[in-house]
């Protein structure tokens, strides 16, 4: 077992309010099921949240990730969340709330940084990170696409 690492940082521009999207991004579990491959999410205590995703297949790995995240939801312009206890992945990362380029917009980035543990040989991990990179920028891109919508689309108050 090897641990196969991925790191990303995307951003979005929304129309709407810091007050809509902040109350979106603290709905953790109905927030988080909007990242593609969700497969599960329950909140399992105070600020922790499990998570199963769908099974990722390259050919050559088949995994399905299963993990428990800690959210810190202290910062009004940030939300935060790590790893807690031992699981097959591990992500850490950042929600931060930015001014927008206009009054009625404000920029959501992500910086995230993830590890799973795959059953490959030690040697194939320099060929399997960058399918593992891309998978995880498509699916942060993914990500900030769904919530932006739901925002703008859905009637959300602004």
């Amino acid at each position: 077992m090897v641990w196969i690492r991925t790191k990303t940082a995307k951003e979005i521009t929304i129309r709407t309010s810091r007050e809509a999207l902040r109350a979106l991004l603290l709905d953790v579990t109905g927030c988080g099921r909007m990242m593609p491959g969700v497969e599960e999410m329950e909140q399992v205590g105070d600020g922790l949240y499990h998570f199963r995703l769908a099974e990722v297949s390259n050919g050559v790995v088949r995994f399905r990730p299963d993990y428990v995240a800690k959210y810190d939801v202290s910062d009004p312009d940030a939300i935060t969340w790590e790893p807690h206890g031992e699981h097959n992945f591990r992500s850490w990362g950042t929600f931060h709330v930015l001014d927008g380029p206009s009054t009625d917009e404000v920029v959501l980035r992500i910086d995230m940084r993830s590890e799973a543990n795959v059953d490959v040989a030690r040697v194939v991990v320099v060929l399997i990170e960058p399918f593992a990179q891309k998978e995880t920028g498509e699916v942060t891109l993914g990500f900030l696409a769904a919530i932006k919508d739901r925002l703008e689309t859905a009637g959300v108050p602004r």
